[in-house]
């Protein structure tokens, strides 16, 4: 359909493009339950990659719908107690869009596909103090047409425990490069800091998260996540000049099995809604 030529357009000139820029688009279910909101929530290395402690190795795989019938998924393996390590390969394709010329006829020209793939190390440290520390390295690589993109970026967090109920976080992301027929050119860097405060009576946290980028400027995300031993529930809002967001999800624990689905309400409703899935094997 034609619709689908212009919501590829809109995908690959936006911030929401599967190229490198595409770098902010989730990379799982929790994730997108808090609305991308957890620089201090030891969510996922992708929001902060000074990750806690950690009791088990465990593996995750993602089945992702993302807008405009954007679809990918996420293999990912973390190990390591005292410093974790995580390694992830991520994919996102659109395949079949038809492509229509300056003067569309009757019939569209033919159709084509966009995909994107990346791969990311992160590895968290404390260095004998209370404070984590951590860095994640991804290369990316993406094709259009006869068009490709590869890049290199590099993250980096920290996260600060004060008391037992509050810790606040930092993170810097995006510090790299994309290639393009040989010439290099910067990537758009964000800056956020962010805060958990737990409730221990309800058994739950609050996250909030104030980010900068360098192209969409500043933007506010909060959540509330619950901490229950077999089912939880996670809630999220984004506001920023460019889009105001909401997402939910939940949790299921069972044995060594656990269960994160999440889905995303924004106001461009044409591009559809956005629906995650995970399943984590703890090792």
């Amino acid at each position: 359909m034609k619709r689908n030529f212009i919501l590829s357009i809109l995908l690959i000139s936006s911030n929401w493009a599967i190229g490198l820029q595409g770098l902010i688009i989730p990379q799982n279910g929790k994730i997108l339950s808090t609305a991308g909101t957890g620089i201090a929530g030891d969510i996922h290395p992708a929001l902060n990659p000074a990750m806690g402690l950690s009791s088990h190795s465990y593996m995750q795989f993602s089945l992702n719908n993302w807008l405009g019938d954007v679809s990918g998924g996420q293999t990912l393996f973390h190990w390591g107690n005292e410093i974790p390590k995580q390694l992830s390969i991520q994919t996102w394709n659109a395949k079949d869009l038809e492509l229509w010329g300056d003067s569309p006829g009757d019939s569209p020209m033919g159709t084509f596909g966009v995909h994107y793939v990346s791969a990311a190390y992160s590895m968290s440290h404390h260095f004998n103090t209370p404070y984590r520390f951590g860095f994640r390295l991804q290369t990316n690589y993406s094709h259009l047409f006869t068009e490709s993109l590869s890049g290199i970026t590099l993250d980096v967090g920290t996260t600060i425990p004060i008391g037992t109920s509050i810790t606040l976080g930092g993170v810097i992301r995006n510090l790299g490069y994309e290639f393009k027929n040989n010439l290099r050119a910067d990537l758009p860097v964000e800056a956020g800091i962010g805060a958990t405060v737990k409730l221990p009576i309800v058994k739950a946290s609050i996250l909030t998260d104030l980010l900068y980028n360098s192209i969409n400027g500043q933007e506010l995300r909060a959540a509330i996540s619950t901490n229950y031993k077999w089912m939880n529930i996670n809630a999220g809002t984004s506001i920023s000049k460019n889009r105001n967001a909401k997402a939910m999800g939940f949790s299921l624990n069972y044995r060594r099995w656990k269960i994160n689905y999440g889905i995303y309400f924004h106001e461009t409703a044409v591009l559809g809604i956005p629906q995650f899935l995970d399943v984590r094997l703890y090792l």
